[in-house]
């Protein structure tokens, strides 16, 4: 008898235990199911973790972001990486992914961006809109060094590479570029003093602390194309992922946008 009410209490151990595992499981599913992966383009450092953290305190949805140049981000994805939302920063990268049939939409482009010329703390250049003294720079020493994002992987590496085209200077400064890997990376080149002169986007000044007028210049959108930032949900992207993404496109967000330097 000792035996046998031994065994009976081991097996119902045993379906406890089994039991147990399967609740958790579950528990860990929905909790997995309540976070949202986001990929990020990296000029949206700054107003995405305001969004983010509103988002947050109204819902207790846990967001994951990543940020990176749009162009890395679209590489991955079509080798498989998994996200839920992709925000890049221009809308041809998207475009790809839609051809693709990654998304059930042609995704949404939820903001228009700007680009500055910005100078190092310790440099002697003046920005302004016809990049006057720059062009002066380049021949008097005083400008070695001018950072952009790289043209093939970051939009607004595109959009410098134009403004300088349509201003002349791409012949010249060309010898001179540090290529960043995506804008925050072009910005670090700039506050280092690595570069003594760069293109960088309004929204990251706005996010920088301490900078002074005389520091930088908002470029003529005439200079280059429009930069159309454009997101995408994807097909197996989950519920609460979904209604993150139409979040995104409310006026709410929309207030916040513009508060850092977008239109």
């Amino acid at each position: 008898m000792w035996c046998a009410g031994n065994q009976l209490q081991y097996l119902v151990s045993r379906s406890f235990i089994k039991v147990l595992i399967c609740v958790l499981g579950v528990v860990n599913l929905q909790a997995h199911a309540q976070s949202i992966s986001v990929a990020a383009a990296a000029n949206l450092n700054g107003v995405l973790e305001a969004i983010v953290q509103q988002y947050k305190k109204q819902t207790g949805v846990d967001i994951k972001l990543v940020y990176g140049s749009s162009g890395h981000f679209y590489q991955q994805i079509t080798q498989g990486a998994k996200f839920d939302i992709f925000l890049s920063a221009n809308e041809e990268f998207v475009d790809r992914l839609v051809t693709q049939g990654v998304s059930s939409s042609s995704g949404v482009v939820y903001a228009r961006g700007r680009l500055v010329v910005l100078v190092s703390k310790k440099s002697k250049i003046r920005p302004s809109a016809d990049m006057q003294d720059i062009k002066q720079a380049l021949g008097d020493g005083r400008l070695t060094k001018f950072a952009i994002a790289n043209p093939a992987l970051a939009p607004y590496g595109l959009a410098a590479k134009q403004s300088l085209e349509q201003l002349g200077l791409a012949q010249f400064i060309q010898p001179r570029l540090v290529l960043g890997g995506d804008v925050g990376q072009t910005m670090l080149f700039i506050k280092s003093e690595a570069a003594q002169a760069g293109m960088v986007p309004w929204s990251m000044i706005k996010t920088t602390p301490n900078l002074k007028e005389e520091e930088y210049f908002l470029i003529p959108e005439k200079l280059h194309q429009p930069i159309l930032q454009k997101m995408l949900l994807f097909k197996d992207a989950n519920s609460q992922a979904r209604l993150f993404y139409e979040y995104l496109q409310t006026e709410k967000t929309r207030t916040i946008w513009r508060q850092y330097g977008y239109e």
